[in-house]
């Protein structure tokens, strides 16, 4: 080629000149790659990006890993017709089966339902756990009366109507961490979908977090395989119009598309699977990489001559623009991996380097390809100005710029994990009947590490769940005290904490190995679970609740995880006791009890008391089980005043009862001190049981001849003051007192603790990663002489911060990428802007927007018209992520074109530089003059 002098002809670009080469390795390496795309693996592990060295992530996965929280699906069922009993016996019988059926399934580990729950009774060889509904039962009216009367069964495992039942299956750990674990898993889980959809003939509902982790993969992956056609065409049609050929727009479509099935070939060669995030690469690769082809096919449309010639003048007008705003774009993205998130950093650096991967294909491969097609395949297309009308003044830029940043000071993340989905999920779908039937669907937990056999802990955890449940929005609390407080009364002792820790290890004998009590305990008995059911709330309100259960935790659990169990006997630890269970009575009663009048209660005997040493006395002449063979006369008997044979004992006791029998002192002398010694022990063993009587008479909580009364409610607390063993905190310790130590490990976790931990890091990651995009794009754009462009990007960042913030769009894992792909296109569109503008001495910035501002804003809308199909995913973070990235494109050009103009004025190019030397394709003269 040479030029209209006639002077020597320009040689080819090397690229050129090794086209053949370059095209062979490139098919080389596409014969390589390209068969992967059959190996790829998708990772549905949702848990995987959360930050993992925050310490409630760390917490959460220590306790799910021991009590199985993420192994547990639930399946929600109601009649067809959406009304009409579960309890029917038909009904009954059919969840029976389909329970068994699921049991079967490879990866489940147990299923329970209503059914199953244990229910305790006594005979008379002792005491027999059940099933709620034994196959015995088929009385309709007797089983409606079981299962509704049944406080385990009621707004857990059946609606309080008795129109919906929900049902607990186990799975098996998953083994391993990898895409085939994950893989297996979701087998497991489609399996147990198909056998309920097939055996049940009403509606079904699947939840529980291994059904949400699945969903969040598949939901994502299905939109991105849906939606990828749809964003392509749309791209190919816009580059169609932009470069006016159809040719270019398939060359383009073609290498770009060649480009892309690299990148995700090499995810199956190399085993890179694909989550959530970067299930996205193929839409994000096709529209970044073929923006660098448009630049490209428009500056080889402008060259003449032959098809190498035409490709050599492309590359020397355009390799630098293109290479900086390639290497921005991937360093933009790199900066990704100063997120906590492990897929994050993932994602961040593979994207970079597929970005890398498109730029050399953008200066390699295309220009290569361009340099063997025919000549006039692609015809030349003179540059044609498309001037943009005036832009606004640098103080409304300004402006906007701070107007944008106070609307965005207000964005924050949205702890409610539930909301990454759209209302007509299927997760939404199943979390509202949950809610409507079971009154929720979210839950905290609280982790109980402890010997389960020591009454103290069983009382704390009792403590606990009594507060929680006070707390507004709290619409229930299950723990494993709930049934060992059953148990406990089943086998003659109070209805509340065993007595002693002894009695608790006798009772967890029981439950142990239930399925039903898989939820609630280890098969250890050496930890619990407290599951707290919130009510539909807000994510704030649902921090706000976690709050209050933390306080709680505080109050209660041992802040060094120990737990010192100290004997009543000394006074201080009883002074304890006693304050604790005044304050406990006077929550359950809603009055103020009166210390002194309990005080007074202990030391004055009951009527029901006084009542039965009155029988024992009567007894004593009792022909079938008396002491005495003789008859005693009634006046003797009742001499013998009930308040005295509560005092005297031993040697007074016997002399008081030979003095008022005569008549068995006559038939027996000696009989008298054996009758008096068992009979002043019969009393003792009475006095402790009936010392909550005369609690209860102290406080006015009098007994009832027929009915419960507020003394039988209260029993159990009362009791209490008679334990043995109490819990004392360490700073309360009295000194010399005899102290057991328990290891007691007690945290919160949950869907809400979860929640805000991950809110709060992404917030965090957001501002790390932005910082480092920014610097890390300062230093290139110092090397390329380009820092001006840094301007427009953030002008654009702050813009688009605050359209997303006035949208009420929430800070995300996505909020990242947006701001990574608006600062990349920023510098993007201003580098080429630039590129022109050093071309002129004068009015460089004005001259570079009149020519190429249009193309500029064109090509962006064209993207973000691209990235605005995502709107029709069905996850809220997808559409969200497609109006963000859309609003940052289209701010990008804005911010370009506005902002060139006013930094980039007269200047004064290097005698016998690139710069200097270079040309407008046209004429050096504005082409907006005639």
């Amino acid at each position: 080629m040479s030029d209209a002098n006639g002077s020597k002809p320009t040689p080819l670009h090397p690229i050129v000149t090794a086209r053949w080469v370059i095209l062979a390795v490139f098919v080389g390496i596409c014969a390589w790659l390209i068969p992967g795309l059959g190996s790829i693996q998708n990772d549905d592990d949702v848990l995987a990006f959360l930050p993992p060295e925050h310490p409630e992530v760390i917490n959460f996965n220590e306790v799910a890993d021991r009590f199985g929280m993420m192994e547990l699906a639930l399946v929600g069922l109601e009649p067809a017709d959406g009304s009409g009993s579960m309890l029917l016996p038909q009904r009954v019988a059919e969840v029976r089966e389909l329970v068994t059926e699921i049991k079967e399934i490879p990866g489940v580990k147990t299923a329970i339902s209503f059914v199953d729950l244990p229910n305790p009774v006594v005979t008379e060889e002792g005491m027999i756990v059940d099933a709620l509904v034994p196959e015995t039962m088929t009385d309709g009216d007797a089983i409606r009366e079981r299962v509704l009367g049944s406080r385990d069964a009621i707004g857990n495992l059946i609606s309080e109507d008795g129109e919906a039942a929900a049902l607990l299956v186990f799975l098996l750990p998953r083994e391993g961490e990898g895409a085939e674990a994950f893989a297996a898993r979701r087998e497991t889980l489609e399996r147990t979908r198909e056998v309920v959809e097939a055996r049940w003939e009403g509606n079904s509902y699947f939840a529980g977090a291994p059904y949400t982790e699945m969903a969040s993969s598949t939901a994502s992956r299905k939109d991105i395989e849906r939606l990828s056609p749809v964003v392509i065409g749309v791209l190919a049609l816009a580059s169609m119009l932009l470069l006016g050929s159809v040719s270019a727009a398939v060359i383009n479509l073609l290498v770009t598309g060649l480009g892309v099935a690299l990148i995700m070939g090499a995810h199956g060669r190399f085993g890179e699977a694909l989550t959530i995030v970067s299930s996205s690469t193929p839409v994000m690769m096709v529209a970044l990489g073929g923006a660098f082809g448009v630049h490209i096919l428009a500056g080889y449309q402008r060259q003449q001559g032959s098809s190498q010639e035409r490709a050599s003048a492309t590359l020397r007008e355009l390799w630098k623009p293109v290479l900086m705003s390639g290497l921005t774009t991937a360093v933009a993205f790199f900066a990704l991996v100063v997120m906590p998130q492990v897929p994050m950093q993932r994602f961040g650096l593979v994207a970079g380097i597929s970005m890398l991967l498109l730029l050399v294909l953008a200066l390699l491969v295309l220009p290569a390809l361009l340099a063997v097609l025919p000549n006039g395949l692609l015809e030349h297309r003179p540059e044609r100005a498309l001037p943009l009308p005036g832009h606004p003044p640098w103080w409304l830029l300004a402006g906007v710029a701070v107007l944008s940043l106070f609307l965005a000071r207000g964005m924050r993340a949205d702890p409610d994990t539930n909301n990454v989905f759209d209302e007509d999920s299927e997760v939404r779908v199943a979390n509202r009947f949950f809610e409507d039937n079971f009154g929720g669907s979210t839950y905290l937990q609280v982790t109980v590490e402890a010997e389960l056999g020591e009454a103290e802990v069983l009382r704390m955890i009792r403590n606990i769940s009594e507060e929680a449940r006070r707390i507004d929005g709290v619409v229930d609390v299950r723990s494993v005290y709930e049934p060992v407080e059953v148990l406990n009364e089943a086998l003659g002792g109070r209805a509340g904490v065993p007595e002693t820790s002894p009695r608790a290890t006798r009772v967890l004998t029981y439950l142990i190995g239930h399925p039903a009590m898989a939820q609630l305990m280890t098969d250890e008995a050496d930890g619990g679970l407290i599951h707290i059911k919130l009510a539909p709330m807000s994510g704030d309100e649902q921090v706000a609740v976690t709050e209050q259960i933390r306080e709680i935790i505080a109050r209660h659990a041992p802040a060094d995880d120990v737990m010192r169990v100290a004997k009543t006997e000394s006074p201080e630890v009883a002074a304890l006791r006693e304050r604790e269970t005044i304050a406990r009575l006077s929550k359950l009663t809603g009055e103020a009890i009166d210390p002194e009048a309990l005080a007074s209660g202990g030391g004055k005997p009951s009527k029901a008391l006084l009542a039965k040493v009155v029988e024992l006395r009567d007894g004593l002449d009792d022909e079938d089980e008396g002491i005495f063979a003789v008859d005693i006369p009634d006046e003797q008997m009742t001499a013998m005043t009930p308040e005295k044979l509560l005092v005297l004992r031993g040697d007074e006791l016997e002399a008081y009862m030979r003095e008022q029998l005569p008549t068995a002192v006559a038939e027996d002398p000696e009989g008298i001190a054996p009758a008096a010694e068992h009979l002043g022990a019969w009393i003792d063993e009475e006095k402790d049981k009936y010392k909550v009587e005369g609690w209860c008479e102290a406080l006015g909580f009098e007994t009832e001849p027929e009915g419960a009364s507020r003394c039988d409610t209260l029993r159990p607390a009362l009791a209490e003051l008679q334990d043995e063993e109490w819990a004392v905190s360490a700073d309360a310790l009295p000194a010399g007192a005899e102290v057991r130590e328990v290891a007691a490990r007690v945290r919160l976790t949950g869907q809400p603790v979860i929640g805000q931990a991950f809110a709060e890091s992404v917030t965090r990651s957001l501002w790390v990663s932005t910082l480092v995009s920014i610097l890390a794009l300062s230093v290139v754009l110092v090397f390329a002489r380009s820092l001006f462009a840094l301007i427009p990007a953030l002008w654009t960042l702050a813009v688009s911060a605050g359209i997303l913030a006035a949208l009420g769009h929430p800070i995300s894992v996505g909020t990242s990428m947006i701001t990574c792909i608006a600062l990349g296109a920023g510098v993007d569109f201003a580098i080429h802007l630039g590129f022109r503008a050093r071309q002129y001495e004068h009015g460089g910035g004005e001259r570079a927007v009149r020519e190429l501002g249009a193309v500029v804003v064109i090509s962006a809308v064209q993207l973000a018209l691209a990235f605005t199909v995502l709107l029709w995913s069905q996850m809220p973070p997808l559409q969200e992520f497609g109006v963000g990235l859309a609003i940052g494109l289209i701010g990008a050009a804005l911010g370009a074109v506005w902002l060139t103009p006013l930094l980039i004025r007269d200047r004064t190019p290097k005698a016998g530089s690139a710069e200097g030397s270079a040309k407008p394709v046209a004429d050096a003269k504005d082409p907006a003059q005639p």
